[in-house]
């Protein structure tokens, strides 16, 4: 097992990974403790050679970055959402181009929608993977030969699962949809959070309005760039509740903050001028910039009983193409469709307003919507019929 350590090793294998048709990556990190994720190791294969690549020792990984971000390097993932997160971290807020997520092809090719590494292993290649390391501490030196077989086996097996899915894909003519989906990866605004939308991650942002919105936007503001400067986790600065019950209550001295029980002391001694200052911002704040919710729909009682025909529809298509129904088209995304539709917005946005959704159900969904067809069950086969 082919550890590397020094920067010139990086370097040399990077340099011949770039001659390779393809390069398979996976990461292994530590997030419970921290704001960023902490990158403890990465795993590298090209279908001739398999590297541990140790970030605890080499100063500079930006050669490694380099190569994921070449758009003329294919690079393998599975389940790259948060592995990719590091990388948009730590190469300074850079897009991956040219990606392949196994996970994704997979649930295209109708074997569920998130379809674990060890099991896809086994499907494709009869391969049965170990799983006694998947809690260990990366982070520890020196890392035993059960860790680092371990890891090396989540990047050794990506070709040869990469090979039979594209295989698949191609001949199923879903080549096109996993690029659709890939795209996901390369939209900078998945991974940046513009600083005016953080308060709608906040849970219970929706008891709030006008100006109290206002406060809560500054809040989280303050939070995210105080999380941000000490790494640590959002709700160890202050918990989501509390920056709720701060915008509610608008305490405009640091003499006021003691009564929110569950702002801690010290944070109030640390902070306390700070969030005053932020409570007023959102108060001076001109009513008309103040953060709108988003308007509440009208329940329809029979477009809802229509909504469930829909889904069952959906779950017909996706059992006839093989995909998860769930990825084709959930409950929300048909009741956002339906709802879209009644009042004559677009929905080009929709998941299941463009792309191969569109063309696989979306198309069907407006016909139907439109009383121009219906559908009948015959043999476990959806059929259309002209109304």
């Amino acid at each position: 097992m082919e550890v590397l350590t020094k920067q010139n090793e990086l370097q040399d294998f990077v340099t011949e990974a770039r001659k390779a048709d393809s390069v398979a990556i996976d990461m292994e990190f530590e997030r419970e403790r921290t704001f960023r994720p902490i990158l403890q190791l990465v795993q590298a294969a090209t279908r001739e050679r398999a590297v541990l690549i140790d970030p605890l020792a080499i100063e500079s990984l930006d050669a490694l970055w380099d190569l994921v971000a070449d758009p003329e390097v294919p690079v393998l993932f599975h389940a790259g959402r948060q592995d990719l997160e590091i990388f948009w971290y730590e190469s300074g807020g850079r897009i991956p181009e040219n990606l392949f997520d196994t996970q994704i092809a997979a649930a295209l090719l109708g074997m569920g929608e998130q379809v674990g590494y060890a099991d896809l292993v086994r499907r494709t290649l009869d391969v049965h993977l170990q799983k006694a390391e998947r809690t260990t501490d990366w982070g520890k030196r020196p890392l035993t030969d059960a860790q680092m077989k371990y890891a090396l086996d989540d990047v050794l097996y990506l070709h040869g699962v990469y090979d039979l899915l594209i295989g698949q894909l191609e001949s199923r003519d879903r080549r096109e949809w996993l690029n659709e989906e890939m795209a996901f990866y390369s939209d900078r605004g998945t991974w940046e959070r513009s600083p005016d939308e953080l308060w709608m991650r906040i849970s219970r942002h929706r008891s709030l309005s006008g100006k109290n919105l206002s406060v809560l936007r500054e809040l989280a503001v303050w939070r995210e760039g105080m999380a941000g400067k000490r790494n640590i986790p959002r709700n160890r600065v202050v918990a989501d509740d509390v920056l709720v019950d701060l915008a509610r209550r608008l305490p405009r001295e640091v003499d006021d903050l003691p009564a929110l029980r569950r702002l801690h002391p010290r944070e109030i001694e640390r902070s306390g001028d700070e969030i005053v200052a932020a409570v007023q911002r959102g108060l001076d704040c001109p009513s008309d910039d103040w953060p709108r919710l988003p308007k509440s729909r009208d329940d329809d009682t029979n477009l809802n009983l229509a909504i469930d025909l829909l889904a069952t529809f959906v779950k017909l298509r996706s059992r006839e193409v093989e995909i998860a129904a769930s990825y084709l088209g959930n409950k929300k995304d048909i009741t956002s469709f339906a709802y879209a539709h009644k009042a004559g917005r677009d929905r080009g946005e929709l998941a299941l307003g463009h792309g191969w959704r569109y063309e696989l159900v979306g198309q069907d969904l407006e016909r139907i919507l439109d009383g121009k067809v219906d559908f009948a069950i015959r043999k476990g086969r959806v059929v259309l019929r002209e109304s």
